[in-house]
């Protein structure tokens, strides 16, 4: 299954709703709306992106987010990577092309972002939960 579906069977899941839009400025990649339970995509995004933000946005759900603070984001951005990228797939793409985040991203079909935001999920969580 495609990441996308992926994502979106699990938002479904979650009872949250998928929606697109080309109203949003070229910089946003999508918000969610709580009350709703609702995600917005843009709909001029690159697939990369929209992985990355339909991720996240997933994560700000899951938390029940309602603001919006560098915490915060970093968390709706470390666990929308964890479920987009799992470990024995970036092992694979990191023996491949190396550490670089860049390369990475491009053998993963994500954004450099979303292979920095699994760094840190990984760092900090994963691993011990591996462990565990």
């Amino acid at each position: 299954m495609h990441r996308f579906d992926e994502l979106a069977q699990h938002a479904a899941d979650l009872r949250i709703d998928v929606a697109w839009t080309f109203d949003l400025p070229g910089d946003i990649h999508a918000f969610y709306e709580h009350d709703d339970r609702l995600i917005v995509l843009n709909h001029r995004c690159t697939q990369a992106q929209v992985i990355g933000a339909l991720a996240h946005e997933v994560g700000h759900a899951v938390f029940g987010d309602r603001c919006s603070t560098e915490a915060i984001e970093r968390r709706a951005d470390e666990y929308g990577a964890s479920l987009v990228i799992g470990r024995d797939e970036y092992a694979d793409a990191e023996s491949l092309v190396g550490p670089h985040a860049g390369a990475l991203a491009r053998q993963l079909d994500v954004t450099r972002d979303l292979v920095l935001a699994w760094r840190r999920w990984w760092w900090r969580i994963g691993r011990l939960e591996e462990a565990a």
